[in-house]
């Protein structure tokens, strides 16, 4: 698989390569576009629900729950209730592999190293599995946000206990040789249309450089496209640009037409059509409404 810049940077640092992020979303905007990464991914649903979509599906994220991303995987996640919040935990699964090989490494994490175990999806596991998984994962999340000497070790604890818990409710997923083999061998076309697209949405965008990237023709393009992503390249790209639009809106005092342009909006009035309709409401009303509503938080 040719995976080049769609791939984040690596979490964490390399003496403790983990990240933990608490996502509070008080607009129904959150917007986290298709990227992949190396590292497993943990995510705990505290509150409302999200839209967790890979390259040949979408899932409901519901509250109460856990979800896992295993590496590799192109993911995007999006806004599906007006409050949402969420845990994701970020980290190799080389972080708790043992430098003494014993049975602990043989038997349990070497299978997941190699990805011949895979984490699930999290929607199906029992109820008290659950319930556990939530606890640890919200408590290692904690744990990150209030250091300590001792953090980095309560947190490859709370990690190991994660697997233990997965273990004992055989919630690891086999994955066959030939199946390992076609993921590592597929290109997948569209990584390089979302780097492209993220690395060029402030400037205008032809479709043909769009359909270039995936080594394909216009019309085949933009059919496999919305057959894998639900919607047309452009409607994606829109998405995307006012998405990035609302977070400037949130993070900076620019000026509305500053912050258009930079998304890639000459037309200030189709930039605030399009913010109306996917945000439901105009970019002012929504830095007024998102700061108010994040002091009330």
């Amino acid at each position: 698989m040719n995976k080049q810049t769609l791939q984040e940077k690596p979490h964490g640092t390399p003496y403790f390569p983990f990240e933990s992020f608490s996502q509070a979303d008080l607009t129904g905007s959150y917007f986290a576009p298709y990227h992949w990464h190396d590292e497993l991914e943990f995510l705990y649903i505290t509150k409302g629900s999200l839209t967790l979509r890979t390259e040949n599906s979408s899932y409901a994220l519901t509250e109460g729950h856990v979800y896992f991303i295993n590496p590799g995987i192109v993911h995007g996640i999006f806004g599906h209730s007006k409050v949402s919040h969420h845990y994701a935990l970020l980290f190799p699964m080389s972080l708790l592999s043992f430098t003494q090989y014993d049975m602990c490494q043989d038997e349990l994490i070497l299978p997941l190293l190699s990805q011949k175990l895979q984490f699930p999806y999290g929607e199906t596991l029992p109820k008290e599995c659950t319930e556990k998984l939530c606890s640890l994962i919200e408590s290692a999340a904690l744990l990150y946000d209030s250091p300590s000497p001792t953090t980095p070790l309560s947190i490859k604890i709370l990690l190991l206990q994660i697997l233990e818990t997965l273990f004992l409710h055989n919630a690891f997923l086999t994955v066959s040789e030939e199946t390992l083999f076609k993921r590592t061998s597929n290109f997948d076309p569209l990584k390089e249309v979302f780097t492209y697209i993220e690395t060029n949405y402030m400037r205008k965008i032809h479709l043909e450089e769009l359909s270039s990237c995936a080594h394909m023709n216009k019309n085949y393009f933009c059919k496999f496209f919305k057959k894998k992503i639900g919607k047309s390249p452009f409607t994606y790209l829109n998405e995307y640009r006012i998405n990035q639009a609302a977070s400037l809106l949130l993070k900076s005092n620019a000026p509305i037409t500053e912050i258009a342009l930079n998304t890639g909006y000459e037309n200030m009035s189709y930039f605030i059509r399009q913010f109306k309709y996917y945000k439901h409401c105009t970019p002012s009303d929504f830095r007024h409404f998102s700061k108010h509503k994040e002091q009330s938080f």
